[in-house]
């Protein structure tokens, strides 16, 4: 741990000598981000195993903080999401060793200096999701990355910070469902360093379906925080994942979102029961964590969980033993839901017959 700390400090001491300001991977507002429930999660898995675990997998890590908690206390992980933008943060953060840190503290300092460029994002999503200026801004950093990087883990973490940079300025409240229909407010589009986790090797990251995810992996703890309902993460963050993926698609209606099919998730819509039953059938772990929360019938019906607690039960209750323990949780709400008498729940799963 002495050790891990140091090169921690190392890296820090690296993006001070550039000028840069450091960014946690919670820096960024994320729809469901489980940052708030950590210690939750860490003293039930913890209560469960009676000690730290010896691998957990993050199966559904979007924002990645889960897995970043217990990749920092040397817990090797396996992260994964669906959602490409994701999965390269998971990378920049989690497998640092695998690019140079002072070369991309200098590239950062590059694409800062860089003056805007009209193109994609200004014409796609400039005077909507960003004001013109940093619309321009994000064209010619993402056009210089497209162009001049070659080297994919180098690339990825450049394009993490800009991805991270982006939502600290966005005309919306955290999602990209919609944005402000007012005059934009101006503010300086800023990349910062990653501050990185762990030694930078020792774990995996994955980007593909759950499902099939658990079909081809083991791990001790199978950490599980599915959509809860019928909002689809894809159509929350396709601005973010456009940009990541530089096609340049054609875009469709107010919201200029781009064709979402190959992103969507089962488990925002009625087949969410059968996935997840799919899912834990073929989970080769010792325990189950699920965070899932107790919203199941609520004023807004987009809102409602897909999962019922009938569905939960039924189906980890035919893995093994099953507890649920419920934490009181302000949650990040996209609107009307905000008042709701919102719990998490966790609940345990112990493999046994």
């Amino acid at each position: 741990m002495t050790e891990q700390i140091s090169a921690t400090l190392g890296l820090e001491v690296a993006a001070a000598r550039h000028g840069l300001a450091l960014m946690e991977i919670s820096n960024r507002r994320y729809l469901g981000s489980k940052q708030k429930l950590l210690g939750s999660i860490d003293s039930a898995i913890q209560s469960s195993l009676g000690r730290l675990p010896n691998s957990l997998v993050d199966t559904f890590a979007g924002s990645g903080v889960v897995a970043a908690y217990f990749a920092d206390l040397g817990v090797p992980v396996i992260a994964n999401d669906l959602l490409t933008h994701n999965a390269i943060a998971l990378e920049t953060f989690l497998l640092h060793s695998r690019y140079n840190y002072e070369s991309l503290c200098s590239l950062l300092v590059e694409l800062q200096n860089l003056d805007g460029l009209d193109g994609y994002i200004s014409e796609t999503f400039g005077d909507k999701y960003f004001s013109v200026q940093n619309a321009a801004k994000l064209d010619a950093m993402r056009e210089y990355l497209d162009k001049n990087v070659s080297e994919i883990p180098l690339r990825n973490a450049a394009l993490t910070s800009l991805i991270y940079a982006a939502d600290k300025i966005a005309q919306t409240v955290g999602h990209y469902d919609a944005f402000f229909n007012r005059e934009s407010v101006e503010k300086p589009l800023v990349l910062r360093a990653p501050k990185v986790v762990g030694h930078g090797f020792g774990h995996v990251v994955k980007n593909m379906d759950a499902n099939v995810l658990v079909r081809e992996i083991e791990a001790e703890v199978n950490f599980q925080d599915p959509p809860y309902n019928s909002r689809q993460y894809s159509s929350n963050y396709h601005v973010l994942e456009n940009i990541v993926s530089w096609k340049k698609p054609e875009v469709k209606g107010v919201s200029a979102k781009m064709d979402l099919k190959e992103v969507a998730s089962k488990y925002s819509t009625r087949a969410a029961a059968e996935a997840y039953q799919d899912l834990i059938e073929h989970t080769n772990s010792d325990l189950i964590a699920l965070t899932y929360s107790n919203t199941a019938s609520q004023r807004v019906s987009r809102s409602n969980n897909l999962l019922t607690d009938d569905d939960i039960n039924r189906i980890l209750g035919a893995f093994g033993s099953l507890e649920a323990i419920e934490v009181g949780h302000k949650e990040f709400s996209v609107g009307r839901t905000s008042n709701r008498d919102h719990k998490e729940r966790i609940f345990l799963a112990k493999r046994g017959k």
